[in-house]
């Protein structure tokens, strides 16, 4: 999963160090698990609204075409 977001090392880093005394590297993973998930749900998220801006950009584009 690692390897499909783009995540820098500090960031891996920080998800896997615990935030108190009680987390164990379970907690860690976990955290990094959902931080990798978001990030990857948020490069989705993006790559679809880029896609339908080019869409709509084509098809204004082609609109402005047939009136000329």
């Amino acid at each position: 999963m690692i390897g499909e977001i783009n995540m820098t090392p500090a960031d891996v880093a920080e998800n896997l160090m615990p935030k108190s005394i009680g987390e164990d590297f379970e907690t860690c993973l976990k955290n990094l698990i959902q931080s990798l998930e978001n990030a990857k749900k948020k490069a989705e998220e993006k790559a679809k609204e880029k896609v339908e801006d080019e869409e709509a950009q084509l098809k204004a584009e082609e609109d402005k075409q047939e009136l000329t």
